[in-house]
């Protein structure tokens, strides 16, 4: 299998590509042949080497990757929930950025046919973070007025989405112009343009 190795905290010229032998599941553990991995904002702190949890919880050399979509493609023992060729996505800490990928069966979950691997592989990391905010921390109601920042991030996206599905009135921040159409798309119904608008004075006037 072939993986992207940081050996030490650096620029691009960090990452790595190599080979290494291909790793078996164990028992309750599912291989995944992946065909797309999530790149996230998180994963480019972890090759600066500004990431604490990849310091403390693995240290370097790592291979960074949070989210991956395949096929199942080796299931270990204690497995009945997955069978070889299944479409899926799964949920790493780390290690996302290979073409295998072994994890827990309970850590792996079926990917919808209307999404293509790529698709299915930006999704976890950054839903299921603004879905827990949304749903565990906030418990939105209906008319709600929420200001995003970043809303043209991969958080901020999500978030403009969940807002709007839950019936809020979304207004996104963006620091570029270029940024205020990708915002609206994603279900801002005002973009304050910070590195041109008065962005309290906006806010204020969007929710008063």
């Amino acid at each position: 299998m072939q993986r992207i190795r940081i050996d030490r905290p650096g620029g691009y010229e960090a990452l790595r590509l190599e080979t290494v032998a291909t790793p078996e599941p164990g028992p309750g553990e599912v291989r995944i042949a992946a065909q797309a991995c999530g790149v996230n904002y998180a994963d480019g702190i972890i090759r600066m080497g500004l990431y604490a949890s990849a310091r403390e919880l693995h240290g370097y050399p790592i291979t960074p990757g949070f989210e991956v979509a395949g096929q199942i493609d080796a299931v270990g023992a204690d497995v009945d929930q997955w069978r070889v060729g299944d479409p899926v996505i799964g949920l790493c800490l780390f290690n996302g950025y290979a073409s295998h990928v072994v994890l827990p069966a309970g850590q792996v979950f079926a990917r919808p046919a209307a999404l293509t691997p790529a698709q299915a592989a930006a999704l976890p990391t950054v839903f299921l973070t603004a879905w827990f905010m949304v749903h565990q921390q906030v418990h939105p109601r209906a008319g709600e007025r929420w200001l995003v920042h970043s809303a043209a991030g991969g958080v901020g996206s999500a978030l403009c989405q969940l807002g709007r599905l839950a019936g809020c009135r979304v207004c996104g921040v963006v620091g570029r112009p270029d940024k205020r159409e990708h915002a609206l798309t994603m279900g801002a119904e005002q973009v304050i343009d910070r590195s041109a608008d008065r962005l309290w004075a906006e806010a204020e006037a969007f929710a008063p």
